[in-house]
């Protein structure tokens, strides 16, 4: 039910990429570009509620950190569910207390029904597709338990070149786009300002800050 430009456009003022469901982001090589984009299709969600035993909807908690941008991602989502017949009840904590122990038990980022997470960006999407997406992936917060989905990935990382790799990975996205265990609706673009007056300054793929080379520039 998720209009995802309207999310890039409106709550990220542009700053991002419009996400398809799976953690292959359009930067990353390996993705298959011919899988289809995913859109806002009420009707269609509709019609899969009624399909599911629950024509009028149903009610379902969000539980969710107080951090960045996510408390008006989540308030967008529950108006957007609305919309099919989805009662969102919102459940925002404080950013320690959802993640508790990060451990499955005693952790609401892994323990609740449907939450909302943010990760950092790697330079590859390797650890999202085995920490978040395999059966015993350690961050495994959708209890996403898929034994094709565990041998395509074993597929994916004894691929050879990349032609292999991505011909794997469009199975990996169209298997993520019919199961949809994790909502993906977009990727975060980062922005550095840096002094025309310093040189070396560096910065990683999940946006931590290197400045063991900075010095600055000689006049």
């Amino acid at each position: 039910t998720i209009d995802r430009e309207a999310v890039v456009k409106g709550l990220l003022k542009g700053r991002a990429i419009v996400g398809n469901d799976t953690p292959f982001a359009p930067i990353f090589p390996s993705a298959d570009p011919s899988v289809p984009q995913r859109k806002q299709d009420i009707a269609e969600a509709k019609r899969l509620l009624g399909e599911a035993g629950v024509p009028n909807g149903f009610e379902v908690k969000l539980t969710t950190e107080r951090a960045y941008d996510i408390p008006d991602y989540a308030v967008i989502i529950q108006n957007f569910a609305r919309k099919a017949g989805i009662d969102v009840k919102l459940n925002v904590l404080p950013q320690d207390a959802y993640y508790g122990s990060a451990t499955f038990g005693s952790s609401p980022w892994l323990d609740s029904v449907l939450g909302i997470t943010d990760y950092g960006h790697r330079g590859t999407p390797d650890i999202f597709l085995n920490a978040t997406l395999k059966s015993s992936g350690a961050w495994n917060a959708a209890h996403f338990n898929n034994p094709a989905y565990d041998a395509l990935l074993l597929d994916y990382s004894k691929a050879r070149d990349l032609q292999a790799q991505r011909l794997v990975a469009g199975k990996i996205q169209t298997l993520l786009l019919d199961e949809t265990p994790a909502i993906i609706s977009y990727f975060s673009q980062y922005s550095r300002i840096v002094s025309s007056k310093v040189e070396g300054v560096r910065f990683t793929a999940i946006s931590h800050l290197l400045l063991d080379r900075v010095s600055f520039v000689q006049a």
